[in-house]
């Protein structure tokens, strides 16, 4: 096989090891060598070959991670299979082929130093780019190298000190480690090959076995930890058709599926807390306040009230201001809401100062809220964090530090969902971080599923699959105590960003001096 193939299909095997990892399909064993064929290539390239190989890797990885984005661009954005292709080519390159090539010529000039410089500073690099994606251009975390490892309870612990990228730095070292004894065993004419082999692997291995007795010592705190009192909340799943209208009528369909639905399940568990998902009220409730009596008989059965999604009008000057909305009604008909703060890009605002928004749900731009808001209630504080919110760690940390007990993800993925590839599978394990990094429950509303919970070791329970429609009421307990990670956010991070930067300096200071 020609140099060339052997490379593309090298990069490609890489990059399928990668989206294997992730659900729908869940080898996460696969995470632990998904990087060693891209290592491989890009040390023997040149800096624009290892370029093209990261970019290559990253697109069939996100090819493989998200086969469903093209149709849901489509669905959402109501447009043909093109400009669906065209928009979702644009987000591979932005977020993900971009840093993956940038990783890959960094990592080649790494590779060429010494081997414990490689085993440290090419996995701080990898944070490095994923920091990037999630921070730069809106941000896009999803799924992450250390998402992979969201069913491993033992080594995802290590999320309260350093949050998932404590993860993915793992999961790189064990990949660097790999490739570095490969790398010793295959050279020919060395006879401390198998020295070199067994050196870098048992400094992975020493480290991966310090994260996973970390996490043994967690989850012996938490069997110890004396339970507070506990809390009924039920979720509910509609798994209605998707509003293409946001008509009276369809918003009076919606709310007679979800008060059916919640009075069965307050018949059965009598829950302390409703909680409805993003969009279940697909209208405006100040301009329909024939709905409220309805919503409002429906919380006083309870002892703290109904949660759900709903777009907001806030008259003001110059104008009135839209906002996509998380009401919550106490019992006594009391009303406060959050106001979405990280907006879909192009479908709830413009990103850029021209164009228009296509807000194809509200049909109207949305602003973004100012800050996390947190209800009050009789079972506890409630921090809410809508669809895709729960992916970005410093809202979940902000709502914590605000005072939140509990958090509730609110969340419409029949959009990403709709080809029925894992999106929502993926959206929860990405959300099990959530509650590890914080310590708290979380309860998960989505339209289509996954609905459920995950406590605070970030074990999900009480699921209701992706297509049911149905209630479900499982028990929470309201947490005050703060992590480190909710204390400090991101400072493992930001080390791996300085070590990473600092040893790309180094080595190219040491080639000036050669």
């Amino acid at each position: 096989m020609r140099p060339r193939a052997l490379a593309a299909a090298l990069v490609l095997v890489g990059g399928v090891l990668y989206g294997a990892a992730f659900p729908p399909h869940d080898a996460s064993v696969c995470a632990w060598l998904a990087l060693v064929p891209l290592l491989a290539v890009a040390a023997r390239a040149s800096a624009r070959g290892a370029f093209l190989a990261g970019a290559l890797y990253g697109a069939v990885f996100f090819a493989m991670t998200v086969p469903w984005v093209v149709r849901a661009v489509a669905a959402y954005f109501g447009t043909g299979t093109l400009p669906a292709l065209a928009l979702s080519a644009a987000i591979c390159l932005l977020y993900v082929s971009g840093y993956v090539g940038l990783f890959a010529v960094a990592a080649r000039r790494l590779l060429a130093t010494g081997p414990w410089r490689a085993l440290v500073a090419i996995p701080a690099l990898w944070v490095t780019c994923e920091l990037a994606r999630a921070t730069l251009l809106t941000g896009l975390p999803w799924e992450l190298l250390g998402h992979s490892q969201w069913r491993g309870l033992a080594l995802i612990q290590v999320a309260d000190l350093g949050g998932v990228y404590a993860l993915s730095f793992l999961v790189a070292a064990g990949n660097v480690g790999a490739y570095l004894a490969l790398r010793a065993l295959v050279r020919p004419g060395r006879r401390i090959a198998a020295l070199d082999a067994v050196t870098p692997l048992a400094a992975v291995v020493l480290l991966v076995a310090s994260a996973a007795l970390y996490g043994e010592w967690r989850r012996a705190g938490e069997a110890a930890r004396p339970d507070g009192p506990a809390s009924v909340v039920a979720l509910v799943q509609g798994n209605l058709p998707l509003a293409q209208s946001w008509r009276r009528v369809r918003a009076e369909r919606n709310l007679v599926a979800y008060a059916g639905l919640s009075r069965r399940v307050i018949a059965e568990a009598r829950p302390d807390l409703l909680v409805w998902p993003e969009y279940a009220l697909s209208a405006y409730p100040e301009s329909v306040p024939l709905l409220l009596p309805m919503l409002e008989g429906l919380a006083r059965a309870t002892t703290a009230g109904l949660v759900f999604g709903a777009p907001r009008i806030e008259a003001g000057r110059p104008g009135r201001r839209y906002f996509n909305s998380a009401y919550h009604l106490a019992p006594d008909g009391a009303r406060s809401a959050y106001d979405k703060i990280r907006l879909v890009p192009f479908a709830e605002y413009r990103p850029v100062p021209w164009g228009e928004a296509i807000a194809a749900e509200a049909g109207r731009e949305f602003g973004a809220g100012s800050q996390s808001t947190v209800f009050t209630t009789a079972i506890g504080r409630l921090g809410v964090l809508i669809c895709y919110e729960v992916i970005f760690p410093d809202l979940a940390r902000a709502s914590v530090r605000a005072g939140a007990e509990v958090l509730l993800n609110l969340s419409n993925d029949g959009w990403l969902d709709s080809a029925g590839l894992g999106a929502g599978a993926q959206h929860l394990s990405i959300a099990v971080f959530r509650a590890v990094e914080t310590r708290r429950y979380l309860a998960r509303a989505a339209s289509s599923g996954i609905s459920g919970f995950v406590d605070p070791l970030g074990r999900p329970f009480a699921l209701i699959e992706a297509g049911e429609r149905g209630a479900r009421a499982a028990e929470v307990r309201a947490r005050r105590d703060l992590t480190f990670y909710v204390r400090y956010g991101d400072v493992f991070a930001g080390a791996c960003v300085l070590v990473g930067l600092a040893s790309l300096g180094a080595t190219a200071v040491g080639r000036r001096g050669a």
